[in-house]
């Protein structure tokens, strides 16, 4: 298949050749971080009006687009070479410093969680132009139970911590989306349809690392104010003799949250690998991103994984994108 990288200024529709392109995004990751080599005589084009402003650029891989913005740029001249690599993160940098200010978060009157992630994206009660789609259970949360100071996503990355949630951003809209770090534990994993079925021909695996975490199969989850609740979660069919560090938050009010923040810790357990596999953007994939789910073949053999990492580059004409999964060996 023919591989094509087109970078574009968004606010003049400057195009912007480039000789090289990476881009990635983690499970603990809320945004995209990126950069790209340009030939240095398009300096001008990616030199933003307001040097305290990041650089908007559309970013379209294979017919796939990403709106990222240029945070830094420098320049390297040898001879018969002129080049400036630029970099950056997503929208999403701009809820994060330099450009956010410190705010002080307050729920002064009872929210759900979904309502409190819009409260936190709002400048005295008007929404600031960004969405959040909270992919878990909500629940309710009493008024002056939680408070925080930060940045618009410092606010956000708190509340997702406390649902035992990650944060994803959107590849071009000013959306953020909460989804559950497990979207089920890994031993039910195999109830759930896989979001890609890798062929073994189209996949190179290109490194496994082995960990064997703590087999515990029993957590407390705890509120810190008077609204708080404590929850005693233990695996099904366990024991539960094995029990993991206490957890707690201000926002665990109802046992919805200590179920949601307890997975977790207790999927997070046991034998495990994390397995890196390269291949191609694919029409029928395009980026495979983290927390979707993976069924692929090694040695002959079917294995699920979640995946955790990705990453993608692209030297002309040559392109890959490498995903890390999390692999369980005994579920």
């Amino acid at each position: 298949m023919k591989n094509s990288i087109v970078l574009t200024r968004v606010d003049t529709s400057e195009p912007i050749p480039a000789t090289g392109f990476g881009l990635n995004l983690d499970a603990d990751s809320w945004d995209w971080q990126w950069s790209a080599q340009v030939p240095g005589r398009y300096l001008p084009v990616v030199t933003p009006a307001d040097p305290r402003a990041p650089l908007d650029v559309l970013a379209v891989v294979n017919g796939t687009a990403f709106r990222l913005c240029i945070e830094q740029r420098g320049r390297e001249r040898r001879f018969g070479s002129d080049q400036i690599r630029v970099s950056g993160r997503g929208r999403a940098a701009r809820l994060d410093a330099p450009y956010s200010p410190v705010r002080n978060h307050v729920a002064s009157s009872a929210l759900t969680i979904q309502q409190l992630l819009g409260h936190v994206l709002s400048d005295n009660g008007v929404g600031i132009g960004w969405a959040v789609e909270f992919g878990g259970t909500d629940w309710l949360v009493p008024a002056d139970t939680w408070s925080l100071q930060g940045t618009y996503i410092a606010g956000v990355l708190d509340i997702a911590q406390a649902a035992g949630a990650i944060v994803q951003p959107h590849r071009t809209e000013q959306t953020l989306r909460v989804l559950p770090r497990y979207p089920a534990a890994p031993w039910a994993w195999s109830e759930l349809a896989p979001d890609f079925e890798l062929p073994a021909a189209a996949v190179q695996v290109e490194g496994v690392e082995w960990q064997q975490k703590a087999d515990y199969d029993r957590v407390f989850v705890a509120g810190t104010t008077a609204a708080g609740v404590l929850g005693q979660v233990t695996r099904a069919g366990t024991a539960g003799s094995n029990v993991a560090p206490m957890v707690t938050h201000s926002l665990i009010t109802h046992a919805d949250a200590a179920r949601q923040r307890a997975l977790p810790v207790l999927a997070d357990t046991g034998p495990q690998a994390l397995v890196t596999l390269s291949l191609q953007v694919l029409p029928e994939t395009g980026l495979i991103l983290p927390n979707q789910l993976v069924r692929y073949v090694d040695a002959g053999q079917e294995r699920l994984g979640l995946v955790r990492s990705m990453s993608l580059d692209w030297r002309r004409p040559r392109l890959r994108q490498s995903i890390t999964l999390e692999t369980h060996l005994e579920d």
